[in-house]
């Protein structure tokens, strides 16, 4: 039987959602390891009273705050089973997942990791629904839309359908490979650590089977801090990685660079046009397949509209930041 321990880097705020993870988790009397990345005593204390009732459970507390990659690292370095399945500390899944991963390695024993898509929660507001619903599209998110709704079936992939709260590795491929997570990434350190993966020639799967709830982000400033940080992050990985990069990342940077220079200099609107009506017809299909109402309109033009923009900026700023390491080296 393959070993499988689920591995939550739990952040100092999200006391509530940790304890629904949790609640989750010993549903399915899966063995779990999280690190308290920041001394929180609510979190601390509610630690170390389940792990009197739940033996299963291990963890760690980091006084002072680090970056996420370096929690994840001792994560790493901490979990000795087979297969380490990352999740979020406020995501959680309903359906015994430790089953479907190790019927699903076992199945394919030359796949490294198995990934799938993180779900809305049905309770969530208004606008987390609206951002979950919107995020599934092809027009905003690309491949990566395959992240937030369940799509196709089992299939070998790279890292743009899959993410880090809902992610199985096998342990022995960072020892052999001498593999971890990048530490100065904030962003999209599993992506990087997904294409060096594949870059020693094992096997990545997304499988719709293995899904778990995702709490949204509940206002559009969240969201888009969010959206920014993950352009910031892809950009960066340019240069740890520079064929990680493809042209459709970089189309939301254009996308900026265009509107910028629209507003400065006398230009035709030829594009904006373009994109405006792409993102019309985008809004209508969602809005008549999902049954949305009148008023979640001008949100879905908002989250569309911020969803690329912010990305293009992120993705700017982290040029510039990934030049600047380069100058001062």
């Amino acid at each position: 039987m393959i070993n499988i321990t689920v591995a939550i880097i739990s952040s100092n705020n999200k006391y509530e959602y940790l304890r629904e993870t949790v609640s989750y988790i010993k549903q399915f009397n899966a063995d779990v390891f999280i690190v308290l990345n920041g001394l929180n005593q609510i979190i601390s204390e509610f630690l170390k009273e389940t792990k009197n009732t739940y033996p299963n459970l291990d963890y760690i507390v980091i006084n002072e705050k680090v970056e996420k990659s370096t929690a994840r690292n001792l994560c790493v370095e901490n979990i000795k089973s087979d297969v380490i399945y990352f999740l979020d500390d406020d995501a959680f899944f309903t359906d015994d997942n430790i089953k479907i991963l190790q019927d699903k390695f076992s199945r394919y024993p030359f796949v490294g990791v198995i990934g799938g898509p993180n779900l809305t929660p049905e309770n969530s507001a208004r606008f987390a629904k609206i951002t979950g619903i919107m995020l599934s599209t092809y027009f905003l998110s690309w491949k990566m839309s395959r992240r937030y709704q369940r799509f196709g079936s089992d299939r070998f992939t790279d890292d743009s359908e899959l993410i880090l709260c809902n992610l199985a590795i096998k342990r022995d491929i960072f020892i052999k490979y001498n593999l971890q997570f990048e530490k100065k990434l904030h962003y999209n350190e599993e992506n990087l650590l997904i294409e060096q993966i594949k870059k020693n020639n094992i096997k990545v799967m997304y499988t719709p089977d293995l899904s778990v709830y995702h709490h949204r982000r509940n206002s559009i400033e969240e969201f888009s801090l969010q959206v920014l940080n993950s352009g910031k992050g892809r950009a960066l990985m340019l240069f740890f990685m520079p064929s990680s990069i493809r042209f459709i990342y970089v189309l939301p940077a254009l996308f900026v660079i265009y509107l910028t220079y629209s507003l400065l200099f006398t230009t035709k609107f030829i594009f904006l046009v373009v994109y405006l009506l792409l993102t019309v017809n985008n809004i209508a299909n969602v809005f008549f397949n999902n049954k949305l109402k009148i008023k979640d309109i001008p949100l879905m033009f908002l989250i569309s509209f911020s969803a690329h923009l912010f990305y293009g900026i992120g993705f700017i700023a982290g040029v510039f930041q990934g030049i600047i390491w380069k100058l001062k080296k």
